[in-house]
């Protein structure tokens, strides 16, 4: 889901840079198949950013607001209301629920500063004690153990301010439980139980092998850089966290050509494999993600600001006072051809999205209307979404989500 979002967010700052469908190699059509993906199969994952477990993750549904945000505003620019509105109902719905599904009120005997987010749900109740097998030979454990930073795209991405309370506590969690101090500065690593790394052989460990699962993951250095980019968000100037701090820690993480690996050694133990604490493993060198991850930081520090934060986001997020979405009560049946679609609501724009079409209608006084809509051959999700004004941009949204 994150790959199918995040060209989204592309289309969106190509847009405001200037550029149009004629200068690119995409069209209107694919940021509409796309969003309309994920509008239907939202906000579960069936992979992680990871690529390893299903379920209800913080960065993956940060992925997915900002994707039908962004390809919300590009269907403004393309006149396309219907698709606008219903994209952006579902990015706030899905912007008031993802605490429920993802931050634990509960904690464990080990992890008490709640509330936090945790890395992944598989049914979207973070409290319910669920056990998980992690990928790549790691333990079964407790879901509200499994620890990540996966959260911080909430941030990057113009979703949560940088102070809420249950990202801070969420940061804390993370500086307890997957941070490490090395020589070089601190590493993170991915989460808690991570089996993806060099074998976990003895006290020093072993060179990675395809056919042996006891592995340790280590230290990432693309974590540094989007924990600099959180503490941009906060204004961090001096201290461990310094953003210019952490840049100077991610090039000390490379090897004497300037490539960053994707992992660090993360013991202060000798090793007969010449691995270095805070020093690169036998990862792959370079990771391209890490590269990248250094560039941005770095362009970031230079602006004062993470520079890939969509402002549509962050303005509709963080700084516009939105009024709470409008009444709607809807019911539906089928006739031949098609659905017939009763709606009642107080608001002023209500758009209906099937598979096959997607119709606008105003409503008039009174608030009940009957739109008929074309159906899809089998299955069909229907959504319809309300506005309290036809300015999309300030309008609070209500939400429907039904398979017939």
């Amino acid at each position: 889901m994150d790959n199918i979002s995040f060209p989204q967010v592309m289309a969106y700052h190509l847009a405001e840079h200037g550029y149009t469908f004629d200068d690119v190699d995409y069209a209107y059509e694919n940021v509409r198949r796309s969003s309309d993906y994920v509008v239907r199969n939202g906000p579960v994952t069936a992979q992680e950013r990871w690529e390893e477990e299903s379920g209800y993750s913080p960065s993956s549904i940060a992925a997915e607001i900002a994707g039908l945000v962004c390809g919300a505003a590009v269907a403004e620019d393309q006149g396309k209301l219907g698709d606008a509105l219903v994209w952006y109902a579902v990015a706030d719905q899905w912007v008031e629920d993802v605490e429920s599904w993802t931050v634990t009120e509960e904690g464990t005997d080990g992890i008490q500063q709640t509330p936090y987010y945790v890395r992944i749900t598989r049914d979207g109740n973070p409290d319910d004690a669920a056990r998980r097998a992690l990928a790549n030979g790691g333990p079964m454990i407790d879901e509200r153990e499994i620890i990540d930073g996966g959260f911080l795209e909430l941030v990057r991405l113009g979703i949560k301010p940088w102070d809420d309370e249950v990202v801070r506590n969420s940061v804390d969690v993370v500086d307890d439980t997957i941070r490490v101090e090395t020589p070089n500065g601190p590493g993170f690593y991915r989460y808690v139980g991570d089996g993806y790394g060099e074998l976990e052989r003895d006290d020093e460990g072993a060179p990675w092998h395809p056919h042996e699962p006891d592995g340790k993951g280590r230290l990432w250095p693309i974590f540094t850089g989007e924990r600099g980019e959180y503490e941009l968000f906060a204004d961090t100037t001096d201290g461990e966290n310094d953003p210019q701090r952490l840049l100077e820690t991610m090039a000390n993480f490379a090897n004497s050509g300037r490539m960053i690996p994707e992992q660090v050694w993360d013991i202060d133990d000798p090793s007969d494999y010449n691995w270095e604490f805070g020093e690169g493993t036998g990862s792959a060198t370079p990771l391209v993600w890490s590269m990248a991850q250094f560039i941005r930081l770095a362009h970031g520090i230079e602006q004062g600001e993470p520079i890939e934060t969509p402002a549509v986001l962050r303005e509709r997020y963080l700084e516009t006072e939105r009024p709470e979405g409008p009444e709607l009560w809807v019911d539906t049946a089928y006739e031949t051809g098609g659905l017939v679609i009763t709606v009642q609501t107080d608001g002023d724009l209500v758009a209906i999205k099937t598979p096959a079409e997607t119709v606008v209608s105003e409503p008039t006084t009174g608030g009940e209307f009957v739109v008929r809509v074309a159906a899809a051959a089998g299955e069909n999700r229907v959504t319809v979404a309300a506005a309290t004004d036809t300015d999309l941009e300030t309008a609070g949204t209500t939400v429907e989500r039904f398979t017939l």
